[in-house]
């Protein structure tokens, strides 16, 4: 009975990681992923390549901004700085000490949506960085004077990127208006006074919360065997206990369409005008953003040249720019970002976009316009090839941004099978005429001070408030 039972045991915790599925990443490739599922919910995509002893590990966590609630912003992004700083059973500045030493570079990011973390070091130190890195993942040490000397580093940060920037600033009290009642109100590096209160006990809370197995993608690139990675994976990460139990709070019914038509503009003492046109969008996937794609290029054939060309000769602004955002969990906003200098005027510019968007409606999709689609997704999947970063990144976008491990050659699929039709219906259903709002940091006389239009904004609200109860 009792060897029956230990071997059992020892059954259980050797147990190998599921392969769930395997795809080609880049169309017309050999190259593929290998996507793997641990028992204690760990995703794990493995990418072997080897054209090149350069490997790379990468973990995104939904964990970003919009996991914090008011009062305790900024965790997201302290943990980006925390993470580096020691873990338990180690000394201080372990981790980077043991980077270098195998000939390795690391580094992190946090955004509104997730925080990712990610090394490149030579192949052979693989089991060297899965042991490093499950060491911070399972037990970091948020403890004193660690905590405190992580924390200092934020405050001074936020000083030199937001309150010592008026474009910042400005652009944090109009984000704390047009997001209001969602989790995207306050800027990924946390409002002032949450940062500098910061405690250790909410640190460790968002810690135990956010930094589970069941809530992180691991990606593994390099010349190595994917089951021998996913056995590696499972000898360090297989203890790594946490479940999430934290769903994202749900926008507001009326999100998407209650500040359309509505203007958002103050000033600030800056040189240049920024303005942003933003069409509120919940849709996140490839057709989304192909059709993106396909409206840039519609509204940049002209004889005259490409639409930010014909808008400089036209002396209406000084830059351009339309893209579309597809970040997780969060809106999806198509986007048009413009500045002018102190002299030009938005109103211009607006009847010159909406005269760029009645033609794009006008052209037919052309074969050119397919072929110059097709020639550039066909360069970029070439420089996403060569390169490990690429191919793991890549991987990432699909899997954990647009939720389809198995996208290769989608995009081409939908440029050859777009018809006029449809393409015109999502061009008026995403660009029509009133679908927008817009905000804007202007020069200094222009327009009310943006730190007297938040009060005021503050005041009708709490107004509002008042009257309701």
């Amino acid at each position: 009975m009792i060897i029956i039972t230990s071997l059992s045991k020892y059954a259980s915790a050797a147990e190998d990681p599921k392969l769930n599925q395997t795809a080609i990443i880049i169309p017309g490739s050999n190259i593929q992923a290998y996507k793997y599922h641990l028992s204690n919910g760990l995703k794990l995509i493995v990418v072997p390549d080897k054209r090149n002893p350069i490997s790379t590990i990468h973990f995104i966590l939904d964990a970003g901004s919009n996991r914090e609630s008011k009062r305790t912003t900024g965790l997201a992004h302290f943990f980006e700085h925390m993470m580096f700083r020691k873990t338990i059973g180690t000394p201080e500045g372990n981790y980077d000490k043991v980077l270098n030493s195998v000939g390795g570079s690391g580094n992190a990011g946090t955004n509104d949506s997730f925080v990712t973390f990610y090394s490149s070091f030579p192949g052979p130190a693989l089991e060297t960085m899965l042991k490093l890195e499950s060491a911070r993942f399972q037990n970091l040490d948020i403890t004193e004077p660690y905590y405190s000397i992580e924390k200092g580093a934020v405050i001074s940060e936020r000083k030199l990127r937001v309150e010592n920037d008026p474009m910042s600033r400005s652009n944090e009290l109009i984000r704390a208006i047009t997001e209001r009642d969602t989790p995207m109100e306050w800027m990924t590096i946390g409002a002032k006074k949450d940062v500098e209160n910061m405690s250790i006990d909410a640190a460790k809370i968002f810690y135990k919360n956010f930094y589970t197995p069941d809530n992180t993608l691991m990606i593994v690139g390099g010349p190595f065997d994917p089951k021998n990675v996913a056995t590696l994976v499972q000898k360090y990460f297989g203890d790594w206990k946490g479940k999430l139990n934290i769903q994202h709070n749900k926008l507001p019914a009326d999100y998407f369409t209650r500040d359309l038509g509505k203007r958002f503009i103050c000033s600030a003492p800056v040189f240049t005008k920024k303005y942003r046109i933003v069409y509120p969008s919940n849709t996140s996937n490839i057709k989304s953003i192909v059709y993106s794609l396909i409206f840039q290029s519609l509204l940049d054939d002209n004889i005259n040249g490409t639409f930010e060309r014909r808008l400089l000769k036209a002396k209406l602004t000084t830059d351009f720019n339309f893209y579309k955002i597809y970040w997780q969990n969060q809106n999806n906003p198509l986007i048009v970002n413009i500045s002018l200098t102190k002299d030009q005027k938005l109103d211009p510019v607006l009847k010159f976009w909406e005269k760029g968007i009645e033609e794009v409606l006008n052209k037919p999709i052309s074969n050119k316009i397919r072929r110059q689609i097709l020639k550039q997704l066909a360069v970029s999947n070439a420089e996403t090839a060569e390169k490990m970063t690429g191919l793991v990144n890549t991987i990432l976008d699909n899997t954990f941004f647009l939720n389809d491990f198995n996208s290769a050659g989608q995009a081409e699929k939908i440029v050859k099978s777009i018809t006029n039709e449809s393409f015109r219906q999502w061009v008026k259903e995403n660009l029509g005429l009133n679908k927008f709002y817009i905000t804007g940091v202007v020069t200094p006389d222009e327009a009310p001070n943006c730190n007297d239009f938040y009060a005021e904004y503050q005041k009708n609200k709490e107004t509002k408030n008042v009257t309701a109860k």
